[in-house]
């Protein structure tokens, strides 16, 4: 039998499956056991030396607590689990350590991950020991196993105003319906904007300073809608047991964001976004071109999944110019550029709102908020060019960073869209959260 058990983790699914099967063995042989996670290097995307130390302090932070919450788990489980951290090549670090500590059986999930990468054959490969591998694959992995547990519903006869105050105070994007404990309706950002007569996106509406949250929310109410009068029905649900690869499906074919998720009595259970699905599929995947182990194979760079119409302006663009070019496009932001397309920094409406909030006269905000709601019946006018108002940190990938690193930087930034340079910082496009969906569901369907 087993005396010394190494455990590959990376906090992945294919490694939590690995972390609960090395318990089992612990179990069965009263072997001791070790959690190795592996540190490899920090992403090759565009950043100043200040971002950089930001992302390793970020990727510290993860691991210190990856390795709590094994602690938490092994705890659980009923077994000691003694952890370490170390930084280098995944697949060899891991079979050097287990020689050198004498290890004997190293336990590996198939999947990437943060820091494991696509590692487990090369570490079975390269291993003086036995290696058992736990595989898993996005198309076996069901929705209640990546969906949010934790979700906020209200009744068909809820405030209009109520609603609305939910949504913003927790930071929500939509909420489901529901009567007599079952899922009947759904209230989005979308139906708000359509149906309520809300003239601003809920993620405006939370740069406002309260008063004026205020003032919006009472104009809701003296109109006496409720949520049975704006929300989305029959409303477009997955039951838990789904398989993730459906939830995909339906989001990409149905244009949706998210999936309210209902158990097999129709009650609501959860919800699963495209987050949740992303996050499930970078536990699953390497950084190798294709993707085995996530049992789906996609475009391996960010310049293949990426769009070239990106909206640009120059920084010594005036304001009002760069605000018509922002209401003028669904990415409600704007690329700085200098004559030779090398970024300088972005403009997004949000951002611009929260800083005129800080600095502009209230009369100003105002005025800007009116300009949002109705552009083509409000004019509005600021002083100042696109390099006053622009911010200077940009999220940004090389056009050849594998799909790995994009997926890490977009989910551990939570941002929606990327901006893709090239090795001299030149703009080429953006990458979104939509295109990588419609990525997977392609490579599911290729199957």
């Amino acid at each position: 039998m087993f005396k010394r058990i190494l455990i590959a983790y990376s906090g992945s699914i294919a490694s939590e499956h690995a972390l609960k099967l090395a318990f089992e063995l612990a179990r069965l042989s009263g072997a001791s056991l070790t959690a190795l996670s592996v540190e490899e290097k920090l992403p090759a995307y565009a950043a100043s030396v200040g971002e950089v130390e930001e992302a390793k302090l970020q990727m510290d932070a993860y691991f210190s607590r990856l390795q709590e919450e094994a602690q938490v788990r092994a705890r659980s489980a009923g077994v000691t689990l003694d952890t370490i951290v170390l930084a280098g090549q995944a697949a060899q670090t891991i079979v050097r350590y287990a020689d050198e500590e004498g290890f004997d059986l190293i336990v590996v999930g198939a999947d990437g991950g943060r820091g494991l990468g696509g590692t487990a054959d090369r570490v079975a490969e390269l291993a003086h020991c036995p290696v058992l591998i736990a595989r898993s694959s996005l198309l076996a992995i069901q929705v209640r196993d990546v969906m949010s547990k934790d979700v906020a519903a209200v009744p068909p006869g809820a405030p209009l105003a109520e609603l609305v105050e939910l949504l913003v105070e927790r930071q929500l994007k939509a909420v489901p319906v529901v009567e007599a404990g079952k899922l009947v309706g759904i209230v989005t950002g979308g139906d708000l904007l359509q149906r309520a007569g809300m003239g601003l996106r809920l993620s405006l509406q939370r740069s406002l300073p309260p008063e004026m949250v205020a003032e919006l929310a009472q104009s809701l109410a003296s109109g006496g809608k409720t949520a049975a009068d704006v929300m989305s029905a029959p409303v477009v649900s997955i039951r838990e047991k789904a398989r993730v690869a459906e939830a995909v499906r339906l989001m990409t074919d149905k244009r949706l964001k998210r999936l309210p998720v209902v158990d097999e009595r129709g009650a609501l259970v959860g919800m699963v976004s495209r987050f949740d699905v992303l996050a499930a599929f970078a536990g699953l995947t390497g950084t190798e071109a294709t993707l085995p182990a996530a049992g789906v194979t996609l475009p391996s760079t960010a310049g293949d999944l990426m769009f070239r119409e990106v909206p640009t302006t120059t920084p010594d663009a005036s304001v009002s110019e760069v605000l018509r070019k922002l209401v003028s496009t669904p990415l409600r932001r704007v690329v700085v550029v200098d004559a030779s397309r090398h970024v300088l920094g972005i403009i997004i409406d949000s951002s611009l709102l929260a800083r005129l909030q800080h600095q502009a006269e209230p009369g100003t905000l105002r005025a800007f908020l009116s300009f949002l709601s109705r552009p083509s019946e409000v004019d509005f006018d600021i002083s100042g060019t696109a390099a006053d108002v622009m911010e200077r940190r940009v999220y940004m990938v090389r056009q050849d960073a594998p799909l790995s690193e994009v997926l890490q930087m977009m989910l551990a930034n939570r941002v929606k869209r990327l901006v893709v340079v090239d090795s001299e910082r030149r703009l080429v496009g953006m990458v979104d959260r939509d295109s990588l969906l419609r990525a997977i569901s392609r490579g599911i369907a290729s199957r």
